[in-house]
């Protein structure tokens, strides 16, 4: 039987991935973002194309952004559901202003079940 509490753990596991240099978002996420002038953004991580909206179009971003929903999918997977049992799973990203060349990430993953609970990473620097 699937145990809905192991979810804090996958939210907290999805938001270290996402600010680790494995899931490839930095520099490209910070780029985006500051190509247009926003601060933070939040990305829902179960759409068909994840991408920050208003953010500038760049193809490393987006092809780090749709590995990342595999990694976020295969997480739920792995303990025992599947992405329709799910609200939504968002990421928020906000980057470190002293972070100049953009490597560094404050991220956060919010999990939303079916059943209104939330999840929440809280925010990971």
């Amino acid at each position: 039987m699937t145990k809905i509490s192991a979810l804090a753990g996958v939210a907290h596991n999805i938001a270290h991935h996402s600010a680790s240099g494995l899931s490839y978002l930095s520099p490209h996420l910070t780029n985006a973002l500051r190509i247009v002038g926003l601060q933070t953004t939040e990305i829902e991580l179960l759409s068909a194309a994840p991408y920050p909206p208003n953010a500038t179009e760049l193809e490393p971003l987006r092809l780090a952004l749709s590995t990342l929903k595999s990694t976020v999918e295969n997480l739920i997977q792995k303990h025992g559901f599947i992405p329709s049992d799910f609200k939504s799973v968002v990421l928020h990203a906000t980057p470190a202003p002293w972070d100049k060349d953009g490597y560094s990430l404050h991220t956060r993953a919010v999990i939303t079940a079916k059943n209104g609970r939330v999840y929440d990473s809280g925010w990971l620097q």
